[in-house]
């Protein structure tokens, strides 16, 4: 079924105006150190990693836009990563009070930091993004209408659904069992051509935002089984029908933020139950302010070729820093399919509103049951004018006795990634 939108959508870009043509995309070259040997891979500790990408959109008339958006990844250890594939190839058309869009799209609902159960279109991408953030294509027929006094409705019919990828027999952070997605196994006799559908609608209040949607179709959370196949002990995914509805909630209120989003999943399948992520998040705008106002601050630390970093930052009047804390819930409790069920996330953004668009992110999370700890980093800045550093790193602590994460006990991780935009 998308070969031939694939083909057609191609062949219209190439065959229109060039001037009319707009484009985008970036080069990147990515490092991953491991200092532990995983137990569950080939020894090695370091990866290498190089990817591309480029986004095309094509208007026809003012109101008819076709986006094309293919990638292609090349990765020294996992095979399962090197690939090409597209991750959008869409047609839009809109009008004064609606847009429909047709083919290959990525939606993204939810306003939380640490998990966005809400966020149920798209398929994870687990491969791209140890931390989940990547999506796969989805195929949709989407209808959107806008009121000033009713808010926005929308309308999915989805026709087809995406396996989540998982890391190869070599791939890392390993789970310590190999995933073999060849065994996947669904409640649906379709198969992955059971086609589902989406209602949502959002409207603003005063400070808050609002959202609700209603889901049914074949889960993006698979059930992992242990089963025994001629290469040894893996585990098949199981994919099972559900409906789901959902809230998620937004309220600014000065520097605060106060954020929420609830499910309730139910199938014949799946244990009927909620889940929920909760928050708030308080930004300190300048914080650093105060000390550049003490008088006790050398004189000649703020001048403005300063090399030394730390001088630098301590005279950024415009560094903001942001405080997370998030609760995350659900019902099934250790017998979920997703390893947030009692944790509790702190977090620490900053924002170094500079021209190089330096940010960074840290976060803590603790699981309140089983006592596992979960720190990250990701961090960017750009260099000269068209390139990009991100930092992403985890580490795993206190998981000897946590059931989910016991087996990623030595796949902590750091990743250097460096990019080029054109």
């Amino acid at each position: 079924m998308r070969k031939p939108f694939f083909l057609i959508a191609a062949s219209i870009l190439t065959c229109t105006n060039a001037n009319a043509l707009d484009w985008r995309g970036n080069v990147s070259s990515e490092l991953t150190y491991f200092p532990e040997y995983s137990v569950g891979t080939e020894n090695w500790k370091l990866n290498t990693s190089l990817a591309a990408e480029v986004e095309l959109t094509q208007d026809f008339a003012d109101n008819i836009r076709l986006t094309f958006h293919p990638f292609v990844r090349w990765d020294q250890q996992d095979d399962e990563r090197t690939r090409a594939g597209v991750r959008e190839l869409l047609l839009s058309t809109t009008g004064e009070t609606w847009e429909f869009n047709a083919g290959l799209g990525t939606v993204f609902w939810g306003v939380t930091e640490s998990h966005n159960p809400v966020d149920i279109i798209n398929q994870t991408d687990s491969i791209e993004d140890p931390t989940g953030d990547e999506k796969l294509g989805q195929l949709m027929l989407n209808l959107k209408w806008f009121s000033d006094d009713f808010g926005e409705f929308e309308a999915f019919l989805l026709p087809q659904f995406e396996e989540r990828t998982f890391v190869g027999e070599n791939g890392r952070p390993s789970p310590g069992i190999t995933v073999d997605p060849d065994l996947a196994t669904f409640e649906s006799s379709d198969g992955n051509d059971h086609v589902g559908y989406a209602l949502r609608w959002a409207n603003s209040f005063d400070v808050w935002d609002l959202g609700l949607h209603y889901f049914d179709g074949t889960s993006r959370d698979p059930s992992l089984t242990p089963v025994v196949s001629n290469t040894g002990a893996v585990l098949a995914p199981r994919y099972s029908l559900l409906r789901q509805a959902g809230v998620d909630a937004q309220g600014l209120y000065g520097d605060l933020a106060v954020k929420a989003e609830v499910i309730h999943q139910t199938g014949d399948e799946i244990e009927s139950h909620a889940e929920a992520v909760t928050g708030i998040e308080y930004t300190l705008v300048g914080f650093l302010s105060p000390l550049q106002e003490n008088e006790k601050l050398p004189e000649d630390w703020c001048t403005p070729d300063t090399r030394n970093p730390f001088k630098k930052l301590a005279c950024n009047d415009r560094l903001d820093l942001g405080l997370v804390l998030e609760y995350l819930w659900d019902q099934r409790g250790t017998d979920s399919n997703q390893p947030f069920q009692n944790d509790l996330l702190a977090g620490f953004r900053f924002a170094f509103n500079d021209a190089a668009s330096s940010d960074a992110l840290f976060g803590i999370v603790q699981d309140l049951d089983e006592g596992a700890t979960t720190l990250s980093l990701e961090a960017s800045t750009r260099l000269f004018e068209s390139y990009r550093l991100t930092i992403l790193g985890q580490k795993f602590l206190n998981t000897t006795d946590d059931t989910v994460f016991n087996a990623f006990e030595n796949e902590s991780f750091i990743q250097l990634d460096f990019s080029y935009f054109f």
